[in-house]
């Protein structure tokens, strides 16, 4: 009895995953599925869809991208028509004359028809019905039947065969109220006013955008239906649960639960209204690709705003981090992410510090805190003050020298103690910058010597040039001076040392030869001889 439970047991554990593998299907290879996508936004009779022809184009997109449908399979009708709708579906007389049903081929097509745009009651029959691009919504002759699109649906389930999935997006309300909050389609006044629902086959899996008794809403800042747009974001990925992984299909179930959460939500925000879709059921599986471009910046601020909640809740600084590092172009919360982290690093390196200074500080070891504080550095007034120290003590440089030992810089060069030290310009520096006495003027056939006025003993070969008073060393050094004199010339006199000796007096005696030039050219040449004992310079 035992022996025949284990096997009753093992079949079934056998049983199960098949059986779970055939409910749910993926809804994959469309090379010859057929699409009809419309979008009715300009009305002859009645006012617009705003966005209507924006859901048509990212339904199509969605198709193309996410579910592989050929372009040329699509039958995209903006602003259709009745006599369009009749041609595309068939009519209630004959539903087989429509190009969908003709387009299909058995057992090996998936069919997904989208429609955006007006919906309006008969209010005779109570019945839903779409509103074409030229029709009147108060004459429910010009509508076409929902009831009739969802019979003559069925035919193509039929047709195609239970294996292949047949589904019914519509993003429009039949209460007679439009996208605009208080505006009505209808002449008559419906309040509280309540649609039949449709018949439909169990094989036709439907998505309505609102119940009977609420209106259908727009997304504002995607420019789409509310309900197209929350469709696009979930079937993006969004609508996986939490953990899920990024390449695994998307259930039917968890795109159910997150349109009836969202819209739900999104329409009491944003408008204030209710509005509460209506989902079948169904065992299918979706693919996922990248999300189209109407709603990528949605879904890529959503997945920030995800992430970024989640690190929020973790705390730790790694899931911080990995915030900020992967999330990429839109990163919402980035600055607030790194300055959790900056004051965490700052709030270690301060305990780090603290620890630091009472080690430290205990020892009496206060320039060793200095030299070891880091970014961090709290105590560092106090070591400076326990050292007998400023911050601008602290902040100069130091001369790596004893303490109380001046060090003087040797000189320029040696010299005589008897000699007069020579005043020489600093180089490139005009010798005009340096304030000096004015010179006496001298009579005609004198000279100026130093300060005085002697008599010329040979001819005056540099009268605008200002004398300079020689003094080199003994050795033959020469010095130079240049300068701007009162005429604007550029003169520049440079003073040799030809010879020394000692006069009768005991005196010594220089003769120093002058050589100037004034914008650089010659300008002559003279000798003078300086008494080094009385500093008196005599002309040669």
């Amino acid at each position: 009895m035992r022996t025949i439970l284990v096997g009753f047991l093992l079949c079934l554990g056998l049983l199960l995953p098949e059986r779970s593998s055939a409910q749910s299907r993926l809804l994959s290879d469309n090379a010859d599925s057929i699409a009809v996508v419309v979008g009715n936004k300009t009305y002859k009779q009645t006012s617009s869809v705003d966005f209507a022809h924006n859901d048509a184009e990212a339904i199509k997109a969605w198709l193309i991208g996410a579910l592989g449908f050929r372009e040329q399979n699509i039958f995209l009708l903006k602003d259709a028509t009745l006599s369009e709708l009749n041609q595309v579906f068939g009519t209630e007389v004959n539903p087989q004359s429509g190009r969908l049903w003709r387009s299909t081929a058995e057992g090996r097509s998936n069919v997904f028809v989208y429609y955006s745009g007006h919906g309006v009651p008969d209010l005779a029959t109570r019945q839903p019905m779409l509103l074409p691009q030229d029709g009147n919504p108060n004459l429910i002759e010009t509508g076409y039947a929902l009831q009739t699109l969802y019979r003559n649906l069925e035919l193509v389930r039929q047709k195609i065969g239970s294996q292949r999935q047949l589904i019914v997006m519509v993003d429009a309300c039949f209460t007679g109220e439009t996208g605009r909050k208080g505006e009505s389609l209808l002449a008559v006044s419906a309040p509280g006013f309540v649609p039949a629902k449709p018949r439909a086959g169990s094989g036709i899996v439907k998505l309505v955008a609102t119940s009977g008794t609420t209106p259908a809403n727009w997304d504002e800042n995607q420019k789409l239906g509310l309900f197209t747009s929350r469709f696009l974001m979930g079937a993006a990925g969004l609508a996986r649960q939490e953990g899920a992984s990024e390449d695994s299909p998307l259930a039917w179930s968890d795109l159910q639960r997150y349109l009836l959460q969202t819209v739900e939500v999104a329409a009491r925000r944003d408008s204030g209204r209710e509005q509460a879709p209506e989902i079948d059921q169904a065992s299918l599986t979706l693919p996922v690709a990248l999300p189209v471009p109407a709603v990528a910046r949605a879904v890529a601020l959503a997945r920030d705003e995800a992430n970024w909640q989640q690190a929020k809740a973790t705390g730790e600084r790694s899931a911080l981090e990995a915030y900020v590092a992967r999330c990429g172009e839109v990163c919402q919360y980035r600055a607030t992410a790194m300055a959790q982290l900056l004051n965490r690093h700052r709030g270690a390196e301060s305990a780090a510090d603290e620890r630091n200074w009472q080690t430290l500080s205990t020892a009496g070891k206060y320039e060793e805190y200095l030299r070891s504080c880091g970014t961090v550095c709290a105590y560092r007034a106090v070591a400076l003050g326990y050292l007998g120290r400023t911050e601008e003590s602290a902040g100069a440089p130091t001369v790596p020298h004893p303490k109380g030992q001046v060090v003087a810089l040797p000189p320029a060069s040696p010299a005589p103690a008897d000699e007069p030290k020579p005043s020489v310009a600093p180089p490139n520096k005009p010798a005009a910058q340096t304030k000096t006495p004015s010179p006496p003027k001298c009579k005609k056939g004198e000279t100026l010597t130093g300060s005085r006025c002697i008599a010329a003993r040979r001819t005056e070969k540099v009268r605008s040039a200002r004398p300079v008073a020689p003094s080199a060393p003994d050795s033959g050094g020469s010095n130079t001076q240049s300068f701007q004199n009162s005429s604007g010339d550029h003169v520049v006199v440079r003073a040799r040392t030809v010879r020394t000796y000692v006069n009768a007096q005991g005196h010594r005696i220089r003769v120093v030869e002058r050589t100037v030039t004034r914008n650089g050219r010659p300008a002559g040449t003279d000798q003078v001889e300086v008494n080094l004992h009385t500093n008196e310079a005599n002309g040669i």
